[in-house]
């Protein structure tokens, strides 16, 4: 990441946000380059809630690791309100995430397979209970042969593996990006 879009995600946390840490986990952080599990709870402000339940997201990868991988699994997290919300919680964590309408997209994730349509939200303020429940770095096999028989194509997250860092600093503002 460049430090310019760092710091156009970092102005994205402060302004359109407003966070919470409810408990603080002790397991690794949500940052970039970071598969992540999360449960959440979505509402809008008159406590409706428009989604209960479990996502996913590749934070930082692109190309088919981040669209195909996404949209292949219920749970594929869209919303850029919830990602930059979750970021910088630790495994354990709960966050409470305010998201005004700036950052709130018409689908908030994908639900079943990538033929079909997202979990919607109306573009208003959502209020966000999250829960982190995985942070790891995934290891990737990605083969290609190609000759003129035949053609392979692999690229598959075959693992998912733990680190430490990032570290939390507790010095650093709620809305740096990790």
């Amino acid at each position: 990441m460049t430090e310019a879009s760092r710091r156009l995600h970092e102005r994205g946390k402060r302004d359109f946000l407003q966070i919470e840490d409810i408990k603080l986990g002790d397991g690794p952080l949500a940052a970039w380059n970071r598969k992540i599990r999360a449960d959440i709870e979505v509402r809008y402000t008159d406590g409706t809630v428009a989604y209960r339940g479990p996502i996913y997201d590749y934070v930082g990868f692109h190309g088919s690791v981040l669209i195909l991988d996404a949209a292949e699994e219920p749970g594929g997290l869209i919303n850029q309100g919830i990602r930059l919300g979750i970021n910088g919680m630790a495994v354990g964590g709960k966050r409470q995430i305010i998201i005004e309408p700036d950052l709130v997209s018409g689908v908030l994730l994908i639900q079943g397979t990538r033929h079909q349509e997202g979990v919607r939200v109306r573009k208003e303020k959502l209020m966000v209970e999250a829960t982190l429940t995985a942070s790891c770095i995934p290891v990737l096999l990605r083969a290609i042969h190609l000759s003129s028989i035949s053609r392979y194509l692999i690229d598959r997250e075959v693992g998912c593996r733990n680190s430490d860092l990032p570290k939390r600093d507790p010095s650093t503002p709620i809305w740096h990006l990790y």
